[in-house]
């Protein structure tokens, strides 16, 4: 909307002194000197005080330095005594208007129409001031009325298509939007509109070829930008979106959302290290941005730079103290590097503050069970019990602990419970069948609890040794050293499995094979504790025979 006041009436008669003011003052104007403009309009005013054309001129400096309230004062006082000078009113109307003063602006804009009914800036002030009520109708019939003495009016085209977006009306919308870019066909907000009601009609292939439309128009144009990114996050083009967020980053190097957004959508496609780069952009600009220090710390993990991951944890936690998932992971990497002290005391922590999280209290448990302090890990996992009896993985861990412990009555007994709570949890099938081929005591029923952990977790080794151990078991040695050869296929270096696989071999009739196997368990004997010495006396023994 092109501002009424810069549309100058004919000059009114001046003295030879107040027309030197008032060409001083207008040369002023146009260099962008208000302050300079509004000393040589009030010299004018000395003269002619009444002049309705300088103290408009004069409200419209008033208001560009930023005195609204003056600027308002002395239109209301031009109108007082020249109350049909339209510039006057239109001036007045656009103060009302930026001052919120919706209603007032209206009874102005109305005036205006009535006194000179072709000012086409009032007929769309007006229009956009009813919208701006909700007053829809009478918005279109102003705009319709415009259109009828400037049939190409360009911005009365884009303001009923956009009255018609929000009446639900898009064919007609678009009609419009349409007529507006035909006439200016360099329109980038018409082809943005356009846009967007393509993507309302779920036409995305469309709306992408109007904001590219758009663009290429006006490279600058960041709502394109934007809706373009959205449609290939739609889309699942991950390439694309990355392609337009760095377009606009380079438009708004400061705009710090488009830097996260990139290193979310980097994550996403895997490419850390740019990732890393983007949430370093953000810090950067604002240290304090917990979300972008967050994501930095889990993609320094990702990429095992786990002193780094560390270290930005640590900060999150500093800036917010009640970060569980921070917590979480710095517990994760200190268990991951062998220090379960440290990652008993984070998981200490979030207890401190956080009791409603029954995972906490099984991360604890472990820590505490992988330092062999059996009986710190029983107290955990009973304090988490009594407080969420039902948690699968509770109850689970707790069979774990009985089971290092000697217990195995209560081990059943905390296994059934937690497959009576979850009948498809796989590790507590698998556990209890595997226990109970390792006692040689319910077979069928071991095989049967096995098998279904099997056809929940297909692909795991570890499950697959166990169906081998109950075949074993079951003296179906054949069975058993094929399944068990998989398993060894699947996990290659657990000392468990290759004895296993000897056993098998041995219990089949063939020596050297179960000498090989017993060997390369021997080998591995560091990840499983007592297996040495029970391996080697099997070596032993076989030699001895064989001999």
């Amino acid at each position: 909307m092109t501002r009424h006041s810069e549309t100058r009436a004919e000059r009114p008669f001046f003295s030879n002194d107040a027309y030197y003011n008032y060409m001083l003052g207008y040369e002023a104007e146009i260099s962008g000197r208000w302050e300079d403009a509004l000393k040589y309009y009030s010299n004018v005013l000395d003269i002619d005080p009444t002049s309705p054309y300088v103290r408009t001129q004069m409200s419209s400096m008033l208001l560009r330095t930023g005195k609204v309230s003056d600027a308002i004062a002395m239109a209301e006082e031009t109108l007082k005594t020249n109350p049909d000078n339209v510039p006057a009113l239109m001036l007045l109307g656009e103060l009302y208007n930026s001052q919120k003063n919706t209603d007032g602006a209206i009874k102005i804009f109305e005036k205006v129409l009535k006194l000179a009914p072709a000012q086409d800036d009032a007929y769309l002030y007006l229009a956009v001031l009813y919208a701006a009520k909700h007053r829809n109708g009478e918005a279109i019939d102003v705009l319709e009325s415009l259109l009828k003495i400037d049939s190409d009016n360009v911005m009365g085209l884009y303001y009923l298509g956009l009255i018609n977006i929000d009446l639900e009306a898009y064919d007609k919308a678009a009609e419009y939007f349409k007529r507006a870019v035909e006439i200016k066909p360099n329109f980038d907000a018409a082809y943005v509109n356009l846009g967007i009601i393509s993507e309302i009609k779920e036409d995305l292939k469309q709306a992408e070829e109007y904001y590219r439309q758009s663009t290429a128009i006006n490279p600058h144009n960041t709502i394109a930008l934007e809706r373009l990114t959205q449609i290939y996050l739609k889309e699942k083009t991950v390439d694309k979106a990355i392609e337009q967020l760095r377009k606009m980053s380079l438009q708004e190097p400061a705009n710090v959302d488009v830097h996260r957004r990139l290193g979310f959508l980097y994550i996403e496609e895997k490419q850390y290290e740019r990732a890393i780069e983007e949430f370093r952009i953000v810090l950067e600009a604002n240290p304090a941005d917990v979300p972008a220090r967050y994501y930095l710390a889990i993609t320094l993990e990702e990429i095992d730079r786990y002193k780094e991951a560390m270290e930005e944890f640590k900060k999150v936690v500093s800036l917010n103290p009640k970060h569980i998932n921070a917590f979480l992971h710095l517990g994760f990497i200190y268990s991951k590097d062998g220090m379960n002290d440290e990652a008993a005391k984070i998981y200490e922590e979030i207890l401190s503050f956080e009791k409603g999280k029954p995972e906490i209290y099984v991360y604890l448990g472990l820590s505490y069970m992988q330092m062999k302090d059996y009986k710190k890990t029983e107290a955990v996992f009973s304090e988490g019990l009594g407080l969420f009896p039902d948690d699968a993985e509770l109850n689970f861990n707790m069979s774990v602990l009985y089971e290092k412990t000697g217990r195995f009555d209560e081990m059943v007994k905390a296994l059934k419970h937690t497959i009576g709570i979850n009948p498809e949890h796989a590790d507590a099938l698998n556990y209890l069948g595997y226990s109970y081929a390792d006692k040689g005591i319910n077979l069928k029923e071991a095989l049967s609890l096995v098998k279904k952990a099997l056809d929940l977790k297909p692909g795991s080794g570890y499950i697959v040794d166990s169906l081998g151990w109950v075949y074993f078991k079951m003296g179906q040695y054949d069975e058993a050293i094929e399944i068990l050869r998989k398993a060894v296929d699947i996990i290659n270096n657990d000392p468990v499995i290759y004895e296993h696989l000897g056993d098998a071999y041995f219990s089949g009739g063939d020596s050297q094979n179960a000498l090989d196997a017993w060997k390369k368990a021997v080998e591995l004997h560091e990840k499983e504790e007592g297996l040495k010495e029970r391996v080697e006396k099997k070596i032993q023994d076989l030699k001895l025979k064989i001999k």
